[in-house]
């Protein structure tokens, strides 16, 4: 070990004392140091569920839910609340999804929607908040209170539901600055987010009924002959009791943060003797197995579009399957391909997931990995990590090069798109509609790409003819990131803003790669040692007093300014950043031992 190489891990030990209060200095090596991330991700998981209340909104979509199995119509009324319009610079739709039947929605006494289907229509969840709806129709609503009245007539007797949703002409995202609430301003009552009555004898005169100017307290004394003749009043809606994952980060949710850290775990075991996660990582295999029927069937029971597992039932995006199907398609490497049973869950969800992304995720026309949003269709630097890693677990499962040559296609392209030549460093996004990179150069954008590229190296054959064009796309990005690095030996929030905050999860995904380039020959040692070595000792500084990670910024979109990346928040043990830091202690283990 070279004497600068002593000195900075003797400077890592003294500040790695002075802070972290319950972490002694002598206990931070890279193997202690992941036993430390394993063990909060390991306290932090909580295989259960508990109880919680139906939601009326979800994900921007409110759900009308006429608890009768009966036909006939059904009125319900609402209030839509709507602020700071003005500063909105997008129109508004109102758009609709319904079970068959005859559907008409009234605004303030107006009939702005009506809609007759001879079949239900389902929601499709595309994207974070967005939703393809059926129909939509433009809607204009000042600041204020608008009265909203549905009247729906189901064609068959069952489940009688409507879907509405605010959305603005800019790729259908939630209207900002509007919601629904109760008729009642009572606080008592504003969790339920509409009345309801029926069911009603079809083509009725129902004025009273949908009369606007009628208060809550006037509602509330309103009595009717219903379809059958009895007196029907007013009411709530039936919100049910639901399952809901405790705890605020969820690491037992199907996530792609969950696969990435238990991949990492199980690499841990096998970096370090002393550390066995193998229980864990499949006590956290059997809580999706184990549950998702019963998930799924609450779901179609109750209209839920958020709960448990809800990526999984999304299975849109790559973020919705790819990374979290890793420690399934792991479970199956280590199988004896003899007795691998294609009825089990991990063969049957390996092999789906695969041939999603393989044959159905978006893409564009040269078949790069492609999201609906923000602009249709935009590249995400994440979604090369995102799609990538599973099948080259397919590769080496299957021995079919096809998986393997799909993820280099997707390097080189995704390299193609990102890359500013100026600085080697990746933008976030792309957006092909108007050929035009997004704002910003993302500290982890660049590093998921970078931790697919150390995947993909570390598998590809020496004799493989794309080996060379890949390695050489590596060695650049590295080159990019090198030339950014803060003093602090972190990198930034935005890459090339210096000031922007220090960014712990990025740091831990760029030296996972330098330590990988080093070990394996991809890069010089004499250049980039120092490099790792300082964004290791720094990495591991960044803990409270508690032992708690901290710096991991939290779930990020495609913004639109380097100033809505710094201003975007961190928080303390974030998953989407635990897989990385332990990822690069058995990088750094390699390193230091060597």
């Amino acid at each position: 070990m070279s004497s600068t190489l002593k000195f900075l891990v003797v400077l890592q030990l003294i500040f790695m004392g002075i802070s972290c209060q319950d972490v002694k200095q002598e206990k931070m090596t890279p193997q202690k140091y992941a036993e430390h991330v394993s063990e909060i991700i390991v306290n932090g998981t909580d295989f259960r569920f508990e109880p919680a209340l139906q939601e009326f909104e979800q994900d921007g979509v409110y759900l009308f839910d006429f608890p009768s199995s009966e036909k006939g119509t059904y009125i319900a009324r609402s209030v839509i609340e709507v602020e700071k319009s003005e500063d909105n610079d997008f129109s508004l739709f109102l758009a609709a999804n319904q079970q068959a039947g005859e559907l008409e929605i009234i605004v303030d006494g107006k009939s702005v929607y009506k809609n007759s289907r001879s079949e239900d229509e389902f929601l499709n969840h595309v994207d974070y908040g967005l939703f393809e709806f059926h129909n939509k129709v433009p809607l204009t609503v000042e600041d204020g209170v608008h009265q909203l009245i549905i009247k729906f007539e189901p064609k068959n007797a069952g489940n009688n539901r409507v879907q509405i949703s605010f959305i603005r002409s800019d790729n259908a995202l939630s209207y900002p600055g509007l919601k629904l609430r109760s008729p009642s301003e009572d606080e008592d009552l504003e969790h339920f987010g509409y009345w309801w009555i029926g069911p009603l004898p079809n083509n009725g005169n129902y004025t009273e009924l949908t009369d606007i100017n009628k208060t809550a307290d006037e509602l509330v004394t309103q009595e009717i002959k219903g379809k059958n003749g009895s007196t029907i009043r007013w009411d709530i809606p039936k919100l049910h009791l639901v399952k809901s994952l405790p705890g605020w980060l969820t690491y037992q949710n199907w996530h792609y943060s969950g696969g990435t850290f238990l991949d990492a775990m199980e690499q841990v075991g096998d970096q370090f003797s002393d550390l066995d996660y193998s229980n864990y990582i499949e006590q956290h295999r059997n809580f999706l197995a184990d549950n998702i029927d019963e998930i799924e069937s609450m779901r179609n029971d109750y209209g839920l579009i958020e709960g448990p597992f809800g990526h999984y039932f999304r299975a849109s995006l790559l973020d919705d399957m790819g990374m979290q199907t890793v420690p399934y398609a792991n479970k199956l490497i280590a199988s004896n391909p003899d007795n691998r049973d294609p009825d089990s869950f991990e063969y049957k969800l390996t092999n789906r997931v695969v041939d999603h992304i393989m044959n159905k995720a978006s893409r564009l026309s040269d078949g790069t990995f492609a999201r609906f949003t923000p602009d249709t269709m935009s590249v995400w630097a994440d979604d090369l990590f995102m799609g990538s890693i599973v099948l080259l677990k397919m590769t080496e499962l299957t021995g079919d090069e096809k998986y393997l040559n799909e993820v280099i296609k997707q390097v080189i392209q995704f390299d193609n798109y990102l890359l500013n030549e100026e600085d080697n460093l990746y933008w976030h996004g792309y957006f092909s509609k108007t050929d035009e990179y997004s704002s910003t150069k993302w500290g982890r954008a660049n590093g998921w790409t970078m931790m697919t590229k150390t995947e993909l190296l570390k598998v590809l054959p020496e004799e493989h003819p794309k080996r060379a064009e890949i390695l050489n796309i590596f060695k650049r990005h590295a080159e990019g990131l090198k030339a950014v690095q803060s003093q602090d030996g972190r990198w930034h929030q935005v890459l090339d803003d210096p000031e922007s905050y220090l960014e712990t999860s990025a740091t831990a995904m760029f030296v996972r790669a330098f330590a990988a380039g080093i070990n394996e020959g991809w890069l010089s040692k004499d250049e980039f040692e120092e490099s790792t070595i300082q964004g290791w000792n720094s990495l591991t500084k960044q803990m409270d007093e508690n032992g708690d990670i901290i710096g991991i910024v939290r779930g990020t979109p495609i913004m639109f300014s380097d100033e809505e990346y710094q201003n975007w928040g961190t928080r303390k043990n974030d998953p989407r950043g635990l897989g990385a830091l332990l990822y690069a202690a058995i990088e750094m283990d390699r390193l230091l031992t060597k």
